[in-house]
C-alpha cells in the first residue's frame, strides 16, 4: 500500500470544491462559535434567484416612478434570507408565513408611528417584543437561514421610521406582500433548486477535515518538540471542528438534501472514521510514538482519504480503486500491534462501506430546531426566549428614543444594529459586535467607492443587484462576509428610498450607537452569571460522555453499532458545546473561563471520550464485569450532575473493587476535576462562582 504515497491524482477537483476545502481547513478555529465560517454552505444559485426577483422589482420602482416599490425590494430580499432550504412545500410554507407576518407588522408599525412619538415608542416596543417571542435559540452547528420572526422585528423598526396614515400603511403592507410573493414564486415554482452542489461540498468538507485531523496526528507523532499545548489544540480544536462538521452534515442532509440516504450514509461513515482517529490519538498519547511501519499505514490512510475526497468531488460515493486500496490497507493492518491494527482495520472497513446507501440508523435527533423554527410553531417558551425578547425590545426602544432626541439621520440603522447584535449570551453579543464592525468597515469602503461619483438611480440599481446576489449566497457561510456585501447594498437602497448626505459618516455613527445600546442592555438587563451560563453545558457534557462510556461497556453488538455511534456523537457534541461556552464566557470577561479548574474538566471530558473510543475499538468484553462498571459510570454521572446543579460537594460512588483499566481511570479523573471545579467556584469556594 505504500506505493500509494507517490501515486498522483488523475482527477482535478472542481474550483468551488478546492476553494471550499481550502477555506474549511484554515477555519477550524471558528467552529462552534457565533462567528463560524461554513464555506460548504455557499450557494451561488440561491443568490442568483434572489437577484432576479430584486432586479425585477427595482426595475418596476424606477421605470414606473413608484418609490414605495423599493420596500418591495427590501421584502424580496428579506424573504430570501428566510428561505429554509429543503423541499418546495416546506420552503413555501415558511416563506409564506414570514410574508404574512412581515406585511402585518410593517403596516401596523407604520400606522402606529403616525400618531406621534409616544404611540411610535409603544408600537415599537410591543411589536419587537412580540416578534422576538417567536425566535428560537436552540443550539445549532453553524449559521442558518434567518428566522422569520427576527426579520419581522427588523420590519417593525423600518415601519416605525416610515409613519403613514391608514391608507398609506396598507399600501406599504401591500408592497411588502408583492416583494415577498415575487421571491416565493421564483424560488419555489419558477426556478426551484435541484443542484447537487450542496451535497457534494458537504462531503468534501467533512472528509477534508478528517484528512486534516489525520495529518495533524502524523505531524505530532513525528515532531520531536510536540508539547502539551499542541496536543491540547489537536484534542480540542481539531476534534471539535470535525465533530461539528459531521453533525452539521446531518442537519444539511435532513433539511436541505431531503434525507438523501447515500449522503446520510457517507456522513455516518465519516463519524465512524472520526471514532477511529480519536482512538489512534488516544493510543499515541498514552502509549508513546508510533513505529515506522505504523506511520507508513497512517500515511497510506491519508492517501486513501485523498482518493475518497476526489471521488466525492466527482459526484460518486466510491470507486473500485478505493475499495481495492481499502482492502490492501486492511490486510496490512493485520501485521500491526493489536490496538493500532484494530483502529486502522476499522477505518478501512468504514471506507469500504461507502458504496452503501443506507445507514444503521438515520439519526434525526441532533438536528437543531432553530434552523426551521417558524413563528406559529412553538410548543413551549423557555425563559431565555422571553428574557431576550424583553431585553431586545427595551434596548431597541431606548436606542430609538436617544437617536431621535439627538436628531441622528437614518436612525433606524442604529436601531437595527441594536436588534441584530444582541444575543442571549454576553460573549456572543461581543463576538457579533466585532463581526458586524469588521463587515461594516469593509463594506463601508465598498459603498464609498460606489457612491463616489454620485450615481443615478439606474447605476445604483445595477450595483444593488449583484450585491444582493452575493449577500444571499453567503448568508449561511459567515456573518462578517455577509455584512461586507450587505452594508453597501442597504446603503445604496436607503439612498434610493431616502436620499441623504454623508452616508458613510451616518453609517458609522448609527452602527456605533446601536452596538453600544446592545452591549449595555446585555450587561444590565437579565444578565447571565458565569456559573449559570456554564452549568447546563457542563452537566450535559458530563452526562453524554459517561453515557458513551457506559454504552461501550454494555454493548453486545460489536463496535460501530447504531447505539454506540449515537452515544459517541452526543459525547463529542456535548464536549464541543462546553468548550464553546467556556470561550464565550472568556469573550464576556468571565472569571471562570480562564480558570485551570474549568480547563481541567474540559480535558477530562475529552479523555473519557478517547478512552471509550479505544475500548470500543478493541472490543474486549467481560459481560459481568462490564455491566458492573457501566452501572458505576451511570451512578457517577447522576452524582456529578447533581453536584454541578447545586454547586455543592458530596460523596462519590464507591469505586469498582477490582483493578481498573484506562477507561476507569479516565472516569475517576473526570470526577476529581469536576469536584475540584466545584470546590473552587461553588458554595464556600473562592469568589462564589466568580460573581
Amino acid at each position: 500500500m505504500g506505493r500509494h504515497l507517490y501515486r498522483k491524482s488523475t482527477q482535478q477537483m472542481r474550483l468551488t470544491s478546492r476553494l471550499v476545502s481550502f477555506v474549511s481547513r484554515r477555519t477550524l478555529w471558528s467552529e462552534g462559535q457565533v462567528y463560524a465560517v461554513v464555506p460548504e454552505q455557499l450557494d451561488i444559485l440561491d443568490g442568483v434567484r434572489a437577484a432576479i426577483s430584486i432586479a425585477f422589482l427595482l426595475a418596476g420602482a424606477i421605470c414606473l416612478d413608484i418609490p414605495d416599490l423599493a420596500f418591495s425590494v427590501v421584502a424580496a430580499f428579506w424573504t430570501s434570507l428566510c428561505d429554509p432550504f429543503g423541499g418546495a412545500r416546506s420552503r413555501f410554507r415558511v416563506m409564506a408565513k414570514f410574508a404574512i407576518l412581515g406585511a402585518i407588522v410593517f403596516a401596523l408599525s407604520s400606522f402606529g408611528a403616525h400618531f406621534g412619538t409616544v404611540a411610535a415608542t409603544a408600537t415599537l416596543f410591543t411589536l419587537v417584543a412580540l416578534c422576538c417571542l417567536g425566535r428560537s435559540y436552540a443550539p445549532a452547528f453553524g449559521p442558518g437561514p434567518a428566522q422569520g420572526s427576527f426579520i419581522s422585528a427588523i420590519a417593525v423598526v423600518i415601519g416605525v421610521s416610515t409613519p403613514r396614515p391608514f391608507e398609506g400603511a396598507l399600501q406599504l403592507g401591500g408592497c411588502f406582500l408583492l416583494g415577498s410573493t415575487a421571491t416565493i414564486l421564483i424560488s419555489t415554482l419558477i426556478w426551484p433548486n435541484h443542484t447537487n452542489a450542496p451535497g457534494r461540498l458537504l462531503l468534501v468538507t467533512i472528509y477534508s477535515r478528517l484528512r486534516t485531523m489525520l495529518s495533524a496526528l502524523i505531524d505530532l507523532d513525528r515532531s520531536p518538540v510536540a508539547d502539551s499545548a499542541a496536543w491540547l489544540q489537536y484534542e480540542t480544536l481539531t476534534r471539535r471542528a470535525v465533530r461539528i462538521a459531521i453533525e452539521r452534515g446531518r442537519q444539511i442532509v435532513a433539511r436541505r438534501l431531503l434525507g438523501s440516504k447515500p449522503h446520510g450514509h457517507a456522513v455516518d461513515v465519516a463519524s465512524r472514521l472520526l471514532g477511529n482517529l480519536i482512538a489512534l490519538g488516544h493510543l499515541r498519547r498514552s502509549g508513546g510514538a508510533f513505529s515506522e511501519d505504523s506511520v507508513t499505514l497512517l500515511r497510506d490512510l491519508d492517501e486513501l482519504l485523498r482518493e475518497v475526497i476526489d471521488c466525492l468531488d466527482s459526484g460518486a460515493m466510491t470507486s473500485a480503486r478505493i475499495n481495492e486500496d481499502a482492502r490492501s490497507l486492511h490486510r496490512a493492518a493485520e501485521d500491526q500491534n493489536r490496538a493500532f491494527g484494530r483502529c486502522i482495520e476499522g477505518a478501512a472497513i468504514a471506507l469500504m462501506s461507502l458504496g452503501g446507501t443506507t445507514s444503521p440508523e438515520q439519526r434525526q435527533d441532533v438536528l437543531s430546531t432553530g434552523l426551521l423554527a417558524t413563528i406559529f410553531e412553538r410548543p413551549a417558551m423557555p425563559s431565555v426566549v422571553w428574557h431576550q425578547a424583553l431585553r431586545v425590545a427595551t434596548a431597541v426602544t431606548a436606542c430609538h428614543l436617544v437617536e431621535g432626541w439627538l436628531g441622528v439621520t437614518l436612525s433606524y440603522w442604529g436601531t437595527i444594529a441594536t436588534l441584530v447584535v444582541m444575543q442571549p449570551a454576553l460573549g456572543n453579543t461581543w463576538a457579533r459586535v466585532l463581526e458586524r464592525a469588521t463587515g461594516t468597515l469593509l463594506g463601508g469602503l465598498v459603498a464609498a467607492g460606489l457612491l463616489m461619483n454620485s450615481p443615478g438611480d439606474v447605476a445604483m440599481a445595477l450595483a444593488i443587484v449583484p450585491l444582493a446576489a452575493a449577500v444571499i449566497a453567503l448568508r449561511t457561510v459567515n456573518y462578517a462576509l455577509f455584512t461586507i456585501f450587505l452594508t453597501p447594498m442597504f446603503m445604496l437602497l436607503s439612498d434610493l428610498i431616502r436620499p441623504a448626505d454623508d452616508l458613510i459618516f451616518l453609517r458609522a455613527v448609527n452602527e456605533s450607537l446601536g452596538a453600544l445600546f446592545g452591549v449595555v442592555a446585555s450587561i444590565l438587563i437579565f444578565p447571565t452569571k458565569d456559573r449559570v451560563a456554564i452549568s447546563d453545558t457542563l452537566r450535559t457534557a458530563v452526562s453524554a460522555n459517561l453515557s458513551f462510556a457506559s454504552s461501550v461497556r454494555r454493548s453486545r453488538h460489536g463496535p460501530h453499532s447504531a447505539e454506540i455511534a449515537k452515544a459517541q456523537a452526543d459525547a463529542g457534541v456535548g464536549s464541543s458545546r462546553a468548550e464553546v461556552a467556556a470561550m464565550g464566557l472568556s469573550l464576556g470577561n468571565g472569571a471562570i473561563a480562564s480558570s485551570d479548574a474549568l480547563n481541567s474538566v474540559l480535558l477530562a471530558l475529552r479523555n473519557v471520550c478517547g478512552a471509550s473510543a479505544v475500548f470500543e475499538t478493541l472490543g474486549d468484553h467481560d459481560p459481568q464485569v462490564d455491566t458492573q462498571r457501566a452501572d458505576y459510570y451511570e451512578a457517577m454521572s447522576s452524582v456529578l450532575e447533581m453536584q454541578l446543579r447545586t454547586w455543592t460537594l458530596g460523596d462519590l460512588p464507591m469505586p469498582f473493587p477490582k483493578s481498573g483499566d484506562e477507561l476507569d481511570q479516565a472516569v475517576a479523573d473526570l470526577a476529581l476535576t469536576v469536584q475540584a471545579f466545584i470546590r473552587a467556584y461553588g458554595r464556600g469556594g473562592r469568589g462564589y462562582g466568580g460573581q
